[in-house]
């Protein structure tokens, strides 16, 4: 049985065993705990997974003896931890921030500090960006900027799937603690948090999901798209002449792309089966897990022409980067903004950009939540 997540070599590895999609059932793999699970692959199986009432979030942390996708899982009222209704609850108290003409204003700030960033960068992903994604998801909470770095390194802590367990829950339990005490703090700067707080003061959520959402949206936020921007400047920089090719008008359908062909994970975090249940040509039983694997769905030739070709030009397809269903990624306008102004910035300051190492070099980070590389040196 194979184990998930699957690894790769480096850079320019192709997605590890794309032949499961040309499978009519859902393969069965091992998750990092050693328990098994249902991988669904195909884009309607997976869509059917993320979207089903009988597939619960929540259960995988709640039955006892049940699988689980890793001995460090922790039962966390988070966005991505319950079921509807409190997921329907904790999403509605979130969304305003995320409303169209707030994300609209950012675009300004946001392309300021690309840039700053952009002065002269000798490595992409960490001297832009890891700090441009960070500092924008952090003023939107209203985290400290004395506190940012830290926090960042207890979310790599904490998405890890090869340390010890203990290391993992460390590295939970310090954003935890961190951010209860922020969220308890008299004069919490105005952002999300302070709107998260006062609705806690309300009774609108308890102080045990107010923490679980807070470590949720700033671990989700920061470090998922500082890796699918990193990720999607490589795609390109690997093909020069679809480097070449972006212009201000393509970066719409270039971010598109980039998230279908390789963001920076190749899954959606698995469900228990509460009943028996039928998926595509696989019957699953009650108890059994289900792993949505959204980045095999947004590969699957039956949906997408030539879908393991990355091109800028192509016609816009839907895609599951960002989820589907209630878990629909409640800041998906915000990771678009980030990464549309990025690369407009980037090819704007730099158009003979070009790596500055062999592909091949660059290490896939792997054993982790987010996949990618962890630096992206280049010149111009």
């Amino acid at each position: 049985m194979l184990r998930y997540p699957f690894d790769r070599t480096n850079s320019l590895s192709p997605m590890p065993h794309l032949d499961l999609l040309h499978q009519h059932t859902l393969p069965r793999v091992l998750m990092p705990s050693g328990h098994p699970a249902h991988l669904a692959v195909r884009h309607a199986d997976v869509q059917q997974a993320l979207a089903d009432p009988r597939l619960s979030r929540r259960a995988m942390f709640t039955t006892p003896g049940g699988p689980r996708f890793t001995h460090a899982d922790l039962d966390e009222p988070s966005l991505i931890g319950v079921d509807p209704p409190d997921h329907t609850r904790l999403r509605r108290l979130c969304a305003p921030a995320f409303r169209p003409p707030l994300i609209h204003a950012l675009r300004a700030p946001v392309q300021r500090l690309a840039d700053h960033l952009l002065r002269q960068p000798t490595d992409l992903h960490a001297e832009f960006s890891v700090p441009l994604v960070t500092h924008t998801v952090c003023d939107l909470l209203g985290v400290p900027h004395p506190d940012r770095t830290q926090l960042l390194d207890w979310s790599h802590q904490k998405l890890s799937l090869t340390g010890p367990p203990d290391e993992a829950r460390a590295g939970h339990e310090a954003l935890r603690d961190h951010f209860t005490s922020l969220t308890t703090e008299p004069n919490l700067a105005p952002g999300l948090l302070a709107d998260l707080t006062q609705a806690h003061r309300t009774g609108l959520l308890s102080r045990r999901e107010l923490t679980a959402v807070a470590v949720n949206l700033f671990v989700a936020g920061s470090t998922t798209t500082a890796a699918v921007l990193t990720n999607g400047l490589l795609c390109l920089l690997n093909r020069p002449a679809q480097y070449a090719a972006l212009t201000a008008a393509l970066v719409p359908q270039a971010v598109t792309e980039i998230l279908r062909f390789d963001a920076a994970g190749d899954m959606s975090f698995p469900r228990l089966a509460l009943v028996g249940l039928r998926i595509g040509a696989t019957d699953v039983r009650a108890g059994e897990a289900v792993i949505p694997a959204h980045a095999y769905a947004d590969r699957d030739p039956a949906v997408y022409p030539d879908p393991d070709v990355f091109d800028i030009t192509r016609r816009p397809v839907p895609h599951l980067a960002f989820g589907y269903g209630p878990h629909y990624c409640v800041g998906a306008r915000l990771a678009v903004l980030l990464l549309e102004t990025a690369l407009a910035a980037v090819v704007t300051r730099f158009p003979r950009l070009r790596l500055a190492v062999p592909a091949r070099e660059l290490g896939w980070r792997n054993g982790a939540l987010t996949g990618g590389v962890g630096r992206l040196p280049v010149a111009w």
